[in-house]
């Protein structure tokens, strides 16, 4: 019989756990719950692993910065592209709730590929976009430290997988000759198959964003806030849900002709609402602009549960459209 439980889970970067008194199968796996869990156990289900251990997503847009976007829209038959590549260490890592030992690391290592676009519909106020995030490589323990002879548990990482598959939709608010803008986005992601080894969400989200932008000579900066709305997953008494995403980036421009300079910060966290966890993390790097297209490398750390060791990551982003008849050497570069 199961003995009574008190366990405090922190995250996935520093998640701890201890162990109950179950005969034939171990309770370890309680490990993977990124919630406060207080109560009697039940007796052991297949383990969920329908999480995103690593969540960074990139935007193709005219006003993007990393995974936060500014309120600047496509103009109509406009196409943005992007293609970035990152690699990230430890973004999901199991540790014993007293003795602070290291139970396991379920993803240690990941080369990951993001793909996506966004396409202008209307005015500079209406785009829609689609993007596609691969683990092209990981490696880790997945779940198979913890314990247990349930499938969900013994079963390898897998090396590759396709992550959540992103569709989106764009409307700024505010005229677009002002130089601050209002916007809206709304994402609706659906699991590309990776949600069984940390790659993707167990089943669709949809989250809306409220965007606050400007862009002053070389300074542009953005607020977004956003509310996931995610599957239910239940595991044990424990239930995860929906959260709280924000992010706050500024990029400053140097004083370059042809070839633009510029450098971005920005940080981004969540709030698993009802659990709660809260984590955050912090990136920054050079942009390097050339008319209609810019070169981004980064880099960035984590401070708080949900968050990587460290990454590292480089980007490509560009616009097709047609080019306007006389461009001036000392013009700040679309892409930047």
């Amino acid at each position: 019989m199961l003995g009574r439980l008190s366990v405090g889970v922190y995250g996935c970067a520093v998640l701890r756990c201890s162990p109950s008194r179950s005969q034939g199968f171990r309770t370890l796996p309680l490990c993977a719950l990124l919630v406060w869990v207080s109560g009697v156990a039940t007796p052991a289900r297949a383990q969920s692993t329908g999480i995103a251990a690593d969540r960074m997503t990139f935007h193709s847009g005219p006003s993007a910065f990393y995974s936060v976007e500014g309120g600047q829209v496509a103009a109509p038959n406009e196409l943005w592209l992007h293609s970035a590549a990152s690699f990230v260490h430890r973004p999901l890592r199991l540790r014993q709730r007293y003795s602070d030992e290291l139970l396991a690391t379920p993803v240690a290592y990941r080369v990951s590929l993001d793909l996506g676009g966004e396409l202008g519909l209307w005015k500079q106020r209406l785009a829609v976009g689609a993007s596609l995030p691969v683990a092209l490589w990981q490696v880790g323990d997945r779940l198979i430290p913890t314990g247990g002879s349930d499938l969900s548990v013994e079963r390898a990482l897998k090396t590759s997988a396709v992550g959540d598959i992103r569709l989106r939709a764009k409307a700024r608010l505010t005229p677009t000759d002002w130089f601050w803008a209002v916007a809206l986005a709304l994402d609706v992601t659906i699991p590309g198959g990776g949600q069984s080894d940390f790659v993707a969400t167990q089943g669709p989200t949809v989250t809306p964003r409220l965007i606050g932008w400007f862009l002053r000579g070389p300074v542009a900066a953005s607020i977004n806030v956003s509310a996931q709305l995610a599957p239910q997953r239940l595991l044990y008494d424990t239930t995860l849900h929906h959260s709280i995403l924000w992010g706050a980036a500024v990029s400053t421009a140097f004083p370059t002709r042809r070839v633009g300079l510029a450098l971005l910060v920005e940080t981004v966290g969540s709030y698993a609402i009802g659990a709660p966890i809260v984590s955050n993390e912090l990136r920054g790097g050079l942009r390097i602009g050339l008319r209609e297209a810019a070169l981004d490398l980064g880099g960035g750390a984590g401070f708080g549960p949900l968050s990587p060791d460290f990454r590292a990551f480089a980007s490509i982003r560009g616009v097709f459209a047609q080019r306007p008849p006389s461009v001036s050497c000392s013009e700040r570069p679309r892409a930047l």
